[in-house]
């Protein structure tokens, strides 16, 4: 496979427009789930691309309110996966947008999930958000288990190789499909990939179910970029043992990880120990932080 020319970008700002974690002393909301507008400059390009929709839009409105943002300017919603907590907000924000746009993931994100802890429930998407229903209010479905450009800098992951031998085979769910019962490998789980001048790779992950450590080498592969510069969103280490955590935290500082930026589903453990491992290149998320990034 030869690497994709994927370009450079000069400037990126993360805000996240909700969390689990709400701040101290914060005005803004947060609810399980994430959603994250990442502002991107490559030369007088610039375009706002919003990743996942959080479980409502309710949060997402007033957080964005609050931190006096246009959600009518984004450019484009990718969704990283299936999960109601990362897809809820939907219809809502394309109602808010009230206009086109393109909506990317992958072909398999409408398929039924399930999880039965604590009990029998769907974790998927939202049965409003069929297909019909996203174009009705807007959404030009970008379907595609592939790496996808976006602009200059910037491509999606598409469908993550999965090659390390100690990070999670996806979680307790389940499919229904044809009255047949299967363990969901979440193979729709999807990230972004920038690349800063001067910086390196940065990758901005929903949930990382496909595993960080997978999804950065699957990124090295597709690019031909070695230089990671950061990983940005939720690293999904909630309920993972303190090996995998550890060898999480020796395979990120054995690339030379400059910036650790999670939040969501890292879980308590997690973010102790990473903000151990990582001191200063270590930020947590939650609703209204900023990250600003540029090549200088």
């Amino acid at each position: 496979m030869n690497p994709i020319k994927i370009g450079e970008v000069d400037k990126v700002t993360i805000t996240t427009l909700v969390d689990d974690n709400s701040g101290f002393n914060s005005q803004f909301l947060g609810h399980h789930g994430l959603s994250l507008l990442i502002e991107i400059t490559s030369g007088d390009i610039r375009k706002k691309i919003l990743l996942d929709t959080g479980q409502s839009e309710k949060a997402i409105l007033f957080n964005s309110r609050h931190l006096n943002i246009d959600l009518n300017t984004i450019d484009m919603i990718i969704l990283s996966h299936c999960h109601y907590d990362h897809t809820g907000g939907l219809i809502g924000i394309l109602k808010e947008i009230g206009r086109e746009i393109p909506v990317i993931a992958h072909p398999a994100i409408f398929r039924q999930t399930y999880s039965v802890d604590p009990y029998l429930r769907s974790i998927g998407m939202p049965l409003e958000n069929t297909k019909e229903n996203i174009r009705q209010h807007g959404g030009h479905l970008l379907l595609t288990d592939k790496p996808l450009n976006i602009m200059k800098g910037v491509i999606s992951t598409g469908e993550v190789e999965r090659s390390t031998d100690f990070e999670n085979k996806g979680i307790n769910t389940f499919n229904i499909k044809e009255n047949r019962i299967s363990h969901d490998d979440l193979i729709d789980d999807l990230s972004i990939i920038i690349n800063i001048r001067n910086k390196g790779i940065l990758v901005i992950s929903g949930c990382s179910h496909a595993g960080i450590i997978n999804i950065l080498k699957h990124t090295v592969k597709i690019t031909g970029i070695k230089d990671v510069y950061g990983v940005v969103g939720g690293l999904h280490l909630l309920n993972s043992s303190d090996l995998i955590i550890d060898k999480t935290i020796e395979s990120l500082s054995n690339m030379n990880i400059q910036l650790v930026a999670a939040g969501h589903c890292t879980g308590l453990n997690g973010q102790y120990k990473l903000s151990k491992a990582f001191d200063k290149g270590y930020q947590m998320l939650h609703s209204g932080k900023k990250l600003e990034i540029t090549s200088k």
